[in-house]
């Protein structure tokens, strides 16, 4: 039986687990049906060894329901960070780390000593020290060390045996990082430390102490928050001075997707992708050339514009329902595609193209008193989102607009919900759906009052 472990090899494995039992709360243990009651309880573990503080539980006739609860005032920074940071490791990943750094450090100290020792030698002093050198294991190498050179060198010292293309890819990896620099000799590859940062070659600058400030707010504001938070925690400091009232910790869990839709949207690129649908769960392959990415300020909710060339159409695609990002063939006609689409951002009240294609025209007419309600004026020149606005009569205005999607507007136009004389559009759907709910509002709490006599 495998042993419960707290770190995980693969992020998308657990994300949708965190998001449906901890993020939304609304399932239960008998009704995770991925795998087996195991996997659930090993799962829960791991999720509460990260967030044991904020975890809470309730009881239902469906069973007990566990839930992330915080609250943004009292947490420095957003707790699903710790998720990111968990990452599971071999024995020979952890031996490696260490046994890299430690001839990577050498390596440096030696090249170091040479070139200050250089200019006082002459040239036969430094033959005959390069030849002496040649024949010891801790020799150093001008320009870095090569991943053969490592193997022989982390041999000899350690007396452990690695195969050179396990600690290539290990250099690899941690020249992704920032770890490590590499330089091309010939055909092979030398790596080297990486330059260290200010503080550490320095000493702290009041520039420094403003750019962690800065990170300090950056890490609960900015996608990739994770990025400031790994680094306060390099510092070993925290955030003491910024609280958010609106801070959408959920979205962090899919800064994943959105780093890959980032990098084909650099390149100019396609993508596939997997979608998984919120509603129905159905789960379908798609792809598209992103374009844009929208944030929604109500909720956080973050979306990817894409073109396809299938329908020939745009479409948004929620980032929490996509996984598994593949960057296709570079699309040579990508700028005119994304001028294109500016075109039409005027014309797009949420995040709808609609499926007609067709732009909806809508009408609203609004009683305003002039004298006392100026502020909702201003509301309809601030939210109008590019419709006009006529003064037809004494406190009475018309608001038209034609966008892709009128029935988005439904939520924007019930807040006059007072206020609105009339209401016409040319998706009669959308109008009937909200004067269906003026008129049960109206039922349930004018109508009894009109017939019993009372004043209204």
């Amino acid at each position: 039986m495998a042993e419960f472990q707290e770190l995980i090899k693969n992020f998308d494995r657990i994300r949708d687990y965190m998001r449906q039992f901890y993020i939304y709360g609304f399932k239960a243990r008998t009704e995770f049906d991925g795998k087996s009651a195991r996997t659930y309880d090993n799962e829960r573990r791991r999720i509460e060894s990260w967030l044991a503080d904020y975890t809470r539980a309730d009881y239902t006739s469906k069973g007990k329901h566990v839930y992330i609860n915080v609250d943004s005032k009292e947490i420095p920074q957003n707790p699903l960070y710790t998720a990111w940071k968990s990452k599971s490791f071999t024995d020979n990943d952890l031996m490696l780390h260490f046994f890299l750094l430690d001839q990577m450090i050498e390596d440096g100290n030696e090249n170091a000593g040479i070139a200050q020792a250089g200019a006082a030698q002459t040239e036969a002093t430094q033959t005959e020290a390069a030849q002496t050198g040649a024949a010891q294991t801790g020799s150093p190498a001008p320009g870095g060390l090569t991943a053969g050179e490592l193997c022989d060198r982390i041999c000899a010292d350690y007396g452990v045996v690695f195969d050179s293309q396990t600690v290539r890819l290990k250099l690899k990896e941690y020249e992704s990082l920032g770890l490590l620099s590499a330089v091309k000799d010939k055909k092979q590859l030398r790596y080297r430390l990486a330059p260290l940062l200010p503080p550490e070659t320095a000493a702290p600058s009041p520039v420094w102490d403003r750019l962690i400030m800065a990170v300090k707010f950056f890490q609960g504001v900015a996608p990739f928050g994770v990025v400031g938070s790994t680094i306060l925690d390099r510092e070993e400091t925290d955030n003491e001075y910024f609280q958010f009232k609106h801070h959408f910790i959920v979205h962090t869990l899919e800064d994943g997707v959105l780093s890959d839709v980032l990098a084909a949207m650099k390149q100019g690129r396609a993508i596939a992708f997997t979608n998984r649908s919120g509603r129905t769960g159905n789960v379908f392959q798609s792809r598209g050339l992103p374009l844009k990415i929208f944030v929604s300020t109500r909720t956080g909710r973050r979306y990817v514009c894409l073109y396809q060339e299938n329908t020939r159409r745009f479409t948004n695609m929620r980032l929490d329902s996509m996984s598994d990002v593949t960057p296709l063939e570079i699309h040579s006609d990508y700028s005119r595609k994304q001028d294109l689409l500016k075109r039409n951002l005027d014309r797009l009240w949420g995040v709808s193209f609609s499926g007609s294609g067709r732009l909806e025209e809508i009408c609203i007419k609004f009683y305003v008193n002039e004298s006392t309600e100026t502020y909702v004026l201003d509301r309809l020149y601030r939210e109008g989102r590019g419709g006009e606005i006529q003064r037809i009569r004494e406190n009475e205005y018309l608001y038209s607009g034609a966008f892709f999607d009128t029935n988005e507007m439904l939520s924007w136009a019930k807040t006059f919900t007072g206020r609105i004389l009339d209401i016409q559009g040319s998706n009669h759907f959308a109008v009937a759906k909200i004067t269906y709910d003026w008129e049960k509002m109206y039922e349930m709490y004018c109508r009894n009052g009109e017939e019993s006599g009372e004043e209204i």
